[in-house]
């Protein structure tokens, strides 16, 4: 094997990269909806733009075998993001630990998170009041209409894109 100066500087570059890389998690409950939507949509949305912005989503009470609805596949496919597929992860210490910011869906689950990893507390916001829109909540589309999806994921895209502009200034 050969080493090159240029890959030993390439190799430098993308630790460089990957220690300024922050790491925003979303989080709801069953991590089947909201926060799955909010993760992909600013996933693509940083990689759009090349921004050393790295998301994940995590739910409270989330578990593998909770059925993904295929509204969120078709909602996030409309935004390009094309061969969907995730498995909901629930929130551990270890994702608190790894994450820099944490952005819930509402402030039930940002308390409840605070109660259950209490080091969460200064890393910890609802996606609304991190993107300056005020403290309301995002509501669980789950079990509802597409129609109410359709709306949710607007008001997500709007909070997640402000969260980004944000998050460039920082």
């Amino acid at each position: 094997m050969q080493i090159s100066p240029s890959s030993v500087l390439c190799d430098l570059c993308a630790s460089a990269v990957n220690l300024n890389m922050k790491k925003i998690l979303f989080l709801c409950t069953g991590n089947t909806c909201r926060s799955v939507l909010a993760h992909y949509y600013a996933a693509k949305l940083a990689a759009d733009e090349k921004l050393p912005l790295e998301f994940s989503s995590a739910g409270l009470e989330a578990h593998k075998d909770i059925p993904q609805p295929a509204i969120v596949a078709s909602l996030l496919a409309k935004e390009g993001i094309i061969n969907f597929k995730h498995v909901p992860v629930k929130m551990t210490g270890k994702l608190v630990k790894s994450s820099d910011i944490i952005l819930t869906m509402t402030a039930d689950h940002k308390a409840r998170l605070i109660a259950l990893y209490p080091r969460a507390a200064k890393k910890t916001s609802t996606l609304v009041e991190y993107a300056g829109f005020g403290r309301d909540d995002i509501a669980d589309p789950f079990g509802r209409d597409d129609l109410f999806y359709f709306v949710i994921f607007n008001l997500i895209k709007s909070a997640v894109k402000a969260s980004i502009e944000k998050l460039k200034k920082k």
